[in-house]
């Protein structure tokens, strides 16, 4: 009984070792198939993380290389428009000349019009003036009919033949109805002494600009020109520097010197002042009188010709400041 309890035994044993023996086969296989299907999978794997890299590294090459051509593209335009840039200035440049050459020839043409055609027009605008005043007194007459108010006189003033200018001047500045005296003189002895000392300065410059003042309310702004000219010097002919005066202007910047003219025509005022140290017989009084004092300035001439004053009226167009030039014209007085 023994004897086969250990023989049952001994088969059950070795049962058991075969299933288990058995069971590590299948599992064996089991991670040999595992790890081949990982080995494959993983393969796989790398092979799309590598083509995924590698479209990755191709894109941003790609884009590299588009917007270096971008930049380029951008830099020839960006050199033909400073190219049109500045064949545009070279064009202004030069139109900008023409028109600055333009005016200065016009402004020439103004200075040297015949003083006959100035003192034309202002009598023309007197004359449109004074019959404006008749028409608008007929048609009060026509409205209100006859009145016992006494006729209206009009005063005419004598117009001497006008005479060119060659003893003392006094200059007078009318705009907007006020008088101020120019310190003429005072400005262009200023003038004389200053233009050697800027020609001095600017030597090397073919154009000089600068500005004196301002003295009595006035501020004068001037142009030289220099040049080489031959000279002659000690029986010696050689080039030499030539400075000459081109123009000088006159700006008002302080218009409370200015006088209304019932101001202007009391006793003691800055005119009356001015007039008290010259003599009628030898002094020209020169007015500079834009368009809205012409009225103002008949009244001036009125008074000054009874006092035995004559007067040479500049009339200026608005905007246009007063100025003398070395190749201007002379007054006219009257």
């Amino acid at each position: 009984m023994a004897r086969n309890r250990e023989a049952e035994l001994a088969i059950g044993e070795d049962s058991f070792l075969d299933t288990v023996a058995n069971l590590v086969g299948v599992l064996i296989i089991l991670v040999v198939i595992m790890a081949a299907r990982t080995y494959k999978e993983a393969r796989e794997l790398g092979e799309k993380q590598r083509q995924s890299a590698s479209k990755s590294l191709e894109n941003p090459a790609k884009q590299m290389a588009a917007i270096r051509s971008s930049v380029a593209e951008q830099e020839q335009k960006l050199a033909r428009h400073s190219l049109e840039l500045q064949y545009r200035l070279a064009e202004r440049s030069n139109l900008l000349q023409r028109i600055a050459l333009t005016q200065e020839d016009l402004k020439k043409q103004m200075e040297s019009a015949d003083e006959q055609v100035r003192r034309r027009v202002e009598q023309d605008n007197e004359l449109e003036k004074l019959n404006e005043k008749l028409k608008e007194l007929g048609n009060r007459q026509d409205l209100v009919g006859e009145t016992d108010e006494p006729p209206i006189a009009l005063q005419h003033l004598p117009t001497p033949m006008a005479k060119t200018v060659f003893g003392q001047e006094m200059h007078l500045y009318m705009s907007e109805g006020r008088v101020t005296v120019i310190p003429w003189d005072s400005l262009v002895d200023q003038l004389k002494q200053a233009a050697p000392l800027a020609a001095g300065r600017g030597s090397s410059r073919n154009v000089i600009e600068d500005s004196i003042g301002p003295i009595g309310g006035f501020l004068m702004r001037y142009r030289l020109l220099t040049s080489r000219r031959m000279t002659q010097a000690g029986g010696q002919v050689g080039m030499g520097s030539y400075v000459e005066l081109e123009r000088f202007e006159l700006e008002l910047v302080d218009r409370s010197l200015g006088e209304t003219i019932d101001d202007a025509l009391q006793t003691g005022s800055r005119l009356r002042v001015e007039l008290a140290g010259r003599l009628p017989r030898e002094t020209v009084i020169t007015v500079w009188v834009y368009p809205d004092s012409f009225e103002a300035y008949r009244r001036l001439k009125e008074s000054l010709f009874e006092e035995g004053f004559l007067t040479a009226a500049r009339p200026l167009p608005e905007g246009v400041l007063v100025g003398a030039s070395p190749r201007g014209s002379r007054s006219s007085a009257q």
